[in-house]
């Protein structure tokens, strides 16, 4: 019954509640006899996928590995305990007395800890890789008792998980306001998404004669308290939330109801509509797509999806089929962001595309800057040979629109030749 109780049954480590009580107890001799110790949360990266892949089996074996590489560090004094999934916690109670010294003999012993779940493991002939985040905390600095060091070390670990994974990272004071900051934002999100909130511009899109020829949908929030939130702040909150899959079909039914009314009116003007790579791997997102055009009776060849090169990198043959599905409706992609991603060139030629759009990382110094200029014109060649469409974004001055149209750059986006405004002002305007 204790051993039922107080250890893990797969991995015979100690659970989450013999843990807690080591930490009571290792803290009140930290505060009485003036050692430093400190706390090692653990999270192995990218486990989930192995478990969906290969099996609960699998993923087994490998938890059961990482415990043993996580004991055989360990010294005789300190304690390694699962608390669930494929979170680890190390309790090291003596790093020393000087705060400098301590750290260092922490950070090194993290790295070792890093060194040691990063290497290969083998299951049934087969060999797995699998990294580990791991978030640390010293102990004791002042009144924490156990659950603020828990928490602590879980919050500085998943810093390392946003800073990339296979990282080792300190608890810092900031952090934990950050975090509650982090939690916050989203609350007011989701309320805000909730009551309609968010507003949705247009930014205008011009030809190389510089005639209008559409236009880019943008989320805008100004909130009551916080006021106005830059959009790659919440967009980023929205992902974190699981929102992004909502807002994103909001904006998709207004771009398909925006373009059903410029068609009544007689302008065949294009929308594009930014979609995240969460929103388009959504099981339903063709259906979507499908139901808000018959829904509209939006013209859909002048809908165009702006996907990020992000998308591609994984589940190629599934994000060709699905966008192969949509393409039949007679939507078009286009690459946004063009350039500053890591996928191959060679989805340029496999995907069905219509359009690429040159970062305005690109645009901002042609055609001062040569590097950049060399990029934005080896950009043009290849969608030119491929027959691929071109815009820029980010036009500010003549100078770059004359670069642009100079070689032979379709599209430009701007402050030159508009601030995004208001949706449904543009339509007033232009429709009229």
């Amino acid at each position: 019954m204790h051993r039922l109780a107080h250890f893990d049954a797969l991995t015979a480590l100690p659970n989450r509640r013999l843990l807690l009580e080591q930490m009571h107890a290792v803290l009140l001799a930290a505060r009485n006899g003036g050692e430093l110790g400190g706390l090692f949360y653990i999270d192995l990266d990218n486990f989930k996928q192995i478990n969906d892949a290969r099996g609960h089996e699998v993923g087994d074996h490998l938890l059961v590995q990482a415990a043993k590489r996580l004991r055989d560090l360990a010294a005789p004094a300190d304690t390694v305990a699962r608390l669930g999934g494929d979170e680890f916690v190390m309790l090291v109670p003596r790093l020393g007395r000087d705060p400098g010294a301590a750290r260092l003999q922490a950070l090194q012993f993290a790295q070792r800890l890093r060194d040691s779940l990063d290497a290969p493991y083998t299951m049934d002939g087969a060999r797995y890789s699998s990294s580990a985040s791991i978030g640390v905390t010293l102990f004791p600095k002042g009144a924490e008792g156990v659950a603020d060091l828990l928490r602590e070390a879980d919050t500085a670990m998943f810093r390392a998980k946003d800073q990339g994974r296979n990282q080792v990272c300190f608890f810092e004071q900031g952090m934990h306001a950050a975090v509650q900051e982090r939690l916050a934002l989203e609350q007011d999100l989701k309320s805000a998404v909730a009551n309609d909130a968010l507003a949705t511009y247009v930014q205008p899109q011009v030809d190389a004669k510089g005639r209008l020829t559409g236009g880019e949908l943008l989320l805008r929030w100004s909130d009551p308290v916080r006021g106005a939130v830059p959009p790659a702040r919440f967009i980023a909150a929205a992902e974190e939330a699981g929102l992004i899959a909502r807002m994103g079909a909001r904006v998709i039914h207004q771009a398909c109801a925006a373009l059903a009314e410029l068609a009544q009116r007689g302008r065949a003007l294009s929308i594009s509509v930014n979609v995240s790579p969460r929103q388009f791997r959504q099981v339903d997102f063709v259906a979507q797509v499908r139901q808000a055009l018959a829904d509209t009776g939006a013209p859909a060849h002048l809908l165009t999806l702006e996907v990020t090169e992000g998308l591609l990198v994984e589940n190629w043959q599934d994000t060709a089929e699905r966008m192969n599905e949509l393409v039949a409706l007679g939507v078009r992609f286009s690459i946004d962001d063009f350039g500053t991603g890591y996928s191959s060139l060679a989805y340029l030629k496999k995907l069905p595309l219509y359009e690429l759009k040159i970062d305005r990382s690109f645009v901002q110094d042609t055609p001062g800057d040569p590097n950049d200029a060399a990029i934005v014109q080896a950009i043009l060649s290849v969608a030119g040979h491929l027959g691929l469409r071109v815009v820029a974004e980010g036009v500010e001055t003549q100078e770059q629109a004359d670069f642009l149209t100079s070689r032979h750059c379709d599209g430009l986006q701007g402050y030159l030749f508009g601030r995004p405004e208001p949706l449904a002002g543009w339509l007033a305007r232009i429709a009229a």
